[in-house]
């Protein structure tokens, strides 16, 4: 410690905290020692894919958080703008990834450029896979999401509004606190699992175990549904236009409607 001293009462300039650059300044510096060359989406895109490279696309519930957050870093770290997402989405992304994990990305990176009256279309046909994980915890904002296989659509969800003009897969707005889902198209298994407030609406049918362990919000579907609707239901409602191949007899609370010439609780 003497020795530290000794050189601070000869070099005090050390300590001048002035001469520590900014955090923009720093960014300036960046810029300019950058090669004409350097394509700030490609990076990323690159950054991305040896995130997830080594990750299991079916294991979506395990790695959502940690993705959606890498997303997030990403849009503060390369300074995302909304024009620079959808090019990013539409032209860069597709030549490294083909589906699988994306979404749950996207949802992070997105997140702080959603606004109210945000209003983001995304065109799914340039990647020939699944697609996990879009509108994670969407909180502000209108999504439009064009064809494509989603799975784990809307999960968490807050107070956005999704619009999907497509069918999607299982786990549609599972354990979704709020907002709106809209789905023109087919649902999957097991849409509002543990839903507890929000409201989805699916124009076709919806497959098996709608409803599951819901909580609360409320769930409407235009066509038919499959078996075990409402399994182990405890709260919200269910309004079903069609028929339905089979109600679970372990429901504990919640409402059930089905259209028979009027709405008929069941």
């Amino acid at each position: 410690m003497s020795e530290i001293k000794r050189i601070l009462e000869k070099r005090p300039e050390i300590l001048n905290l002035k001469r520590i650059p900014s955090q923009r300044n720093r960014k300036i510096h960046y810029r300019q020692a950058i090669k004409p060359t350097y394509d700030k989406l490609e990076e990323m895109a690159k950054e991305y894919y040896n995130f997830i490279k080594n990750l299991r696309a079916w294991e979506v519930a395990k790695h959502i958080e940690k993705i959606f957050l890498f997303g997030k870093k990403c849009a503060s770290d390369y300074e995302i703008k909304l024009p620079e997402l959808l090019l990013f989405f539409h032209q860069i992304l597709p030549k490294y990834v083909g589906g699988g994990l994306l979404g749950c990305f996207i949802s992070g990176l997105c997140h702080s450029l959603m606004k109210e009256d945000t209003y983001l279309h995304l065109d799914l046909s340039p990647y020939r896979s699944t697609i996990s994980g879009m509108g994670y915890r969407h909180h502000k904002g209108t999504l439009v999401l064009e064809g494509g296989r989603l799975y784990y659509l809307g999960v968490e969800m807050e107070s956005g509004k999704i619009e999907v003009r497509g069918n999607v897969g299982g786990y549609l707005g599972r354990w979704m606190k709020g907002g709106n889902i809209i789905i023109k198209g087919n649902a999957g298994s097991w849409a509002g699992q543990g839903m507890g407030d929000g409201k989805i609406e699916i124009e076709g049918d919806a497959k098996h175990t709608l409803g599951m362990r819901m909580q609360g919000g409320e769930i409407w579907v235009g066509g038919n549904v499959g078996f075990w609707l409402g399994e182990e239901m405890q709260g919200g409602s269910i309004w079903i236009k069609g028929a339905i191949k089979s109600i679970t007899s372990d429901r504990y609370g919640g409402e059930v409607y089905q259209w028979q010439n009027k709405w008929t609780k069941i």
